[in-house]
């Protein structure tokens, strides 16, 4: 099928030898960028092909955040479904968000066709604190936080990386917050954004950046900011300082599947 995109890495075995890793780019990247590819030369070439999941990966442009999540998490449910073999799941960035909540919905008993033996995240907007090979860089997915149990997860973040190691008490988490639904591609758009924000906040859904007991960590937006803008927090740290590297070398150590 399509939805597979291009196979990367690894020669096609026969059903139930090999494992599938189903990778879900980053934002403005729907068929997979350097970080995704550093992971993936670096597996085991004999046990998992490398297969990416094609979806909009846009933040605004023409697809707002929110319906490009839900277009990648239909699309990765498909290859899923598609493919015979078992699976591991595999994001960066807004592709680890997708795949991660993917991921707790299997944990948690949805999905019980799929047979997923774990999942690897890069710079996931939904990282739980604490929960990080290597050193752990502090904060939290700028999102929020989404606990995975039932399935073993993998997450590896860069150090003054907004995207998955944001402070609680930094205030870029109100652009998270707020920008689900921002499009710029027409004037609906734009009111369905405006309705959006409404809602969040009339519903209280707002993360508490601001509350008295993160007041260490209110500072330091500027440096976030310029570290995913300039400084390549989010994208070439984690090729130059061996993050992906180190992600694909756990999951060749550590997902070891026996006979079905």
């Amino acid at each position: 099928m399509a939805i597979f995109g291009r196979r990367l890495f690894g020669k096609l075995l026969a059903p139930g030898e090999i494992i599938d890793v189903l990778m879900v780019g980053g934002t403005w990247h729907p068929n997979g960028d350097a970080i995704t590819a550093a992971f993936a030369e670096v597996l085991d070439p004999r046990r998992f092909v490398v297969r990416i999941v094609p979806y909009p990966a846009d933040y605004g442009r023409h697809v707002a955040f929110a319906d490009s999540v839900a277009t990648g998490r239909r699309a990765l449910i498909e290859a899923a479904e598609a493919t015979p073999n078992r699976i591991l799941l595999a994001g960066y960035s807004q592709g680890a968000g997708i795949a991660g909540d993917l991921a707790a919905d299997i944990g948690n008993g949805l999905f019980p066709h799929l047979e997923v033996v774990a999942c690897a995240l890069i710079a996931d907007p939904l990282r739980p604190a604490g929960r990080c090979l290597g050193k752990d860089p502090g904060g939290y997915g700028v999102i929020g936080q989404r606990n995975i149990s039932g399935i073993p997860a993998y997450w590896v973040a860069a150090a003054g990386d907004p995207i998955t190691a944001l402070p609680a008490g930094n205030p870029l988490r109100l652009i998270a917050d707020l920008s689900a639904y921002f499009s710029v591609s027409g004037p609906d758009a734009m009111v369905r954004w405006g309705r959006s924000i409404i809602e969040v906040a009339t519903r209280r859904q707002l993360q508490r950046w601001w509350s008295p007991a993160n007041w260490r960590t209110w500072g330091g937006a500027i440096a976030y900011a310029r570290g995913y803008l300039f400084d390549g927090r989010h994208t070439t740290d984690y090729i130059r300082h061996g993050h992906a590297r180190l992600l694909a070398e756990a999951i060749n150590r550590e997902v070891v599947v026996g006979v079905r």
